[in-house]
């Protein structure tokens, strides 16, 4: 890929394996969430744990801003090197088969296990489970969505991307980009200043729109909070400068991000310091982000099979993990054991398995149009001469 000024580069596989590692990070955090003291998850234990409940809290807080970073700079990748026409034709089919393909699929199922789960819990009476299967089934809400909303945001963000560039022009995007960032490095103060003030409209935002719909105010704001690391995926392979500054963090920001974003899930009161909890979650996150972006680089520079089979795996991975931790967590309301032994048992169980299917779905072409939205290419083998390390292929 290409970075900064757009500068024809070799491939940095490190981007690569980040974006695999966020994707496949949903399943501690997933395993975690079922024994949170802050979330009611579709499938929850009665048995509590604060030290999971932090882990779940935590990794949330840059995973996904994490994984749409990367979206963000690989679209506009793409988008220039294909068109946007192209591009956007690709990406529907790409994200919108397997979007379709696991809706219809993967979320009944999960539908029928959660309301056996709830029936374990005794929060649905058994006889009335066929009747709430085939409600839920029947009428769209959440269940319906699931951890495949990440795909439905994409695909809008996307095509936001495609628009804009066809609007503006490629040209013309870089140029505005690089202006930017060039007048925030000129305006520091002036661009905190107006940092702290698009927070603050976006707490008051965020407290006005839950408040007038607790339900489906929290899903738009869920659903479009990760637009701006998006935005700034974008800024990342258009402007070297970020790029560098992003992956430059050492040992001593990673504990300043983990602090702030420690700070970001207080209990606030008040405007001033929700809008504290917002600012310090996104330098937070993108703190975070960009040690791990930098450790990436320094060791996982170089084509490696290990990490190329780790990113052809992590999509499919991400898409079946969620049901079987849906049945392992249900399974799990049957034994009594700590909610830490219960999450070291079902995280990676969890992961094996989702890897088995992709391994599983490797030796259909079908199978993995339809949950990968790619045909499987044969491997194109690179010699240990040129590479230095294991016969690899280029993936897209």
């Amino acid at each position: 890929m290409s970075t900064g000024v757009g500068q024809k580069q070799d491939r940095l596989h490190y981007w690569d394996f980040s974006r695999a590692l966020y994707l496949v990070l949903g399943i501690p955090f997933h395993a975690a969430v079922i024994y949170s003291l802050t979330h009611e998850w579709s499938v929850s234990s009665p048995d509590k744990s604060q030290v999971l409940t932090w882990l779940a809290d935590f990794l949330h807080t840059f995973r996904m801003p994490g994984f749409f970073i990367l979206a963000g700079m690989f679209s506009i990748m793409l988008l220039e090197r294909q068109g946007a026409r192209a591009w956007l034709a690709s990406r529907l089919v790409r994200l919108g088969l397997p979007l379709l393909c696991a809706t219809l699929l993967i979320l009944p199922f999960q539908i029928v296990v959660q309301s056996v789960a709830l029936t374990l819990t005794g929060a649905l009476p058994v006889p009335e489970l066929q009747a709430h299967i085939v409600a839920q089934l029947t009428h769209f809400g959440e269940p319906w969505i699931s951890h495949l909303w990440f795909l439905w945001a994409l695909i809008a963000y996307c095509v936001a991307l495609a628009g804009l560039h066809g609007l503006i022009g490629g040209a013309r995007l870089r140029q505005r980009v690089n202006g930017l960032v060039g007048w925030v490095g000129d305006n520091r103060i002036l661009s905190l200043s107006a940092f702290a003030a698009i927070c603050q409209l976006a707490a008051q935002a965020q407290t006005a729109i839950t408040t007038a719909s607790p339900y489906y105010g929290n899903a738009v704001i869920n659903y479009n909070l990760y637009a701006p690391y998006f935005g700034f995926g974008v800024v990342l392979f258009y402007s070297r400068t970020v790029h560098d500054l992003l992956l430059r963090p050492g040992v001593a920001t990673l504990a300043a991000g983990v602090g702030l974003v420690t700070f970001s899930q207080i209990s606030y009161a008040g405007l001033f310091t929700h809008t504290l909890a917002v600012m310090a979650g996104i330098f937070g996150a993108l703190m975070i982000v960009g040690f791990i972006s930098g450790l990436a680089r320094r060791h996982f520079s170089h084509p490696d099979g290990r990490i190329r089979r780790l990113v052809d795996a992590s999509f499919t991975i991400y898409l079946f993990h969620h049901p079987v931790i849906y049945v392992l967590a249900t399974v799990f309301l049957l034994i009594n054991l700590p909610p830490v032994v219960e999450f070291a048992i079902i995280a990676p169980a969890a992961g094996v398995i989702a890897y088995g299917i992709h391994l599983l779905f490797m030796r259909s072409r079908i199978a993995m149009l339809m949950f990968n939205g790619v045909m499987p290419k044969p491997v194109r083998t690179v010699p240990a001469a040129a590479s230095g390390g294991s016969p690899v292929g280029l993936i897209r």
